[in-house]
């Protein structure tokens, strides 16, 4: 994938050429994949969707994706999973055949909290690629159920919705049993309470990291106490609520050195650091590197 090309600013897209808007709740489109990539020359450029998750279909091609930090050369059969604010971009062959299911983030939460299983509602909220390796009797179920969904998108028929969603959900387990082959949970994670208390902690999280909120502002909103509230983040994922705010910080300030032209001075600020050298001293702590070193890894020519 041609990385030569960066932008000021990751592109921040409704869907694909579109620019970021607010979607219905109960949004969800499919298309092929070669809808949206012949158009674009069957280069789609790294972007991110502010309120969008999308789940990526190839059966037949090849290509190269990039998911966050990580290029990959994959070849069909492939699933991608892509949460919301994930940076990504593809390049496939061209002719490459496939799908691309797209759904509003409130609807992606709702279909979780009806499953209610903590090891379904991680991997599904993690980026990742399944390719290649998928056992026959799964290649299978898939291929029928992508079938299923695209017969029920094209016809207007009774019950229309109900029949999506429930298709959806279905493929939002195949998504995390598939995953869950190489990732296994562990036994605190199936601490449902502790991990659905944390998990309305890591959407604050992500509307509020660049706020530098303390811990115990996280705590008021949330209407529990410091102490119970690392508890339930431990309990549910492993993790303190402070190293939950860094993750994503960190994670941040990783997406803008790779795909952005914003001097390290200018991300610090973004991000909502008021000193570019603690900035400086954050990144190096958590990544072994400093931020103008890390970008000449991922970005040599640069």
């Amino acid at each position: 994938m041609n990385s030569a090309v960066r932008h000021e600013r990751i592109p921040l897209y409704s869907l694909y050429g579109q620019l970021d808007q607010t979607v219905p709740l109960d949004f969800l489109h499919l298309e092929p994949i070669e809808a949206s990539n012949r158009i674009y020359q069957w280069n789609i450029r790294p972007h991110r969707h502010h309120d969008l998750h999308q789940i990526i279909w190839v059966a037949d091609g090849q290509g190269m994706v990039e998911l966050d930090t990580r290029t990959l050369s994959l070849q069909a059969p492939v699933l991608i999973n892509v949460p919301r604010t994930v940076v990504h971009g593809f390049q496939w062959l061209p002719g490459t055949d496939g799908l691309v299911l797209t759904l509003a983030e409130s609807f992606m939460q709702d279909i979780l909290r009806i499953s209610r299983d903590p090891s379904t509602m991680d991997i599904v909220r993690s980026a990742h690629a399944i390719s290649g390796a998928i056992p026959a009797k799964d290649l299978a179920r898939l291929k029928l159920l992508f079938r299923t969904l695209v017969d029920e998108y094209i016809h207007d028929r009774g019950g229309r919705i109900s029949a999506l969603a429930g298709l959806t959900s279905v493929l939002v387990v195949e998504v995390a049993r598939l995953r869950h082959l190489s990732v296994q949970p562990t036994e605190d994670t199936q601490d449902t309470e502790s991990y659905a208390i944390c998990q309305r902690f890591r959407d604050l999280v992500e509307t509020h990291f660049r706020d530098h909120w303390p811990v115990a502002d996280y705590a008021e909103r949330l209407a529990t106490t410091e102490r119970s509230l690392r508890r339930h983040c431990l309990d549910g994922i492993g993790l303190s609520p402070l190293q939950i705010i860094h993750r994503r910080l960190f994670i941040e300030a990783r997406r803008e050195l790779i795909y952005t032209q914003q001097t390290t001075s200018e991300i610090a600020y973004q991000l909502g650091f008021s000193d570019p050298a603690y900035f400086t001293r954050f990144f190096a702590r958590n990544s072994g590197n400093a931020p103008t070193e890390f970008r000449r890894r991922y970005r040599p020519n640069s």
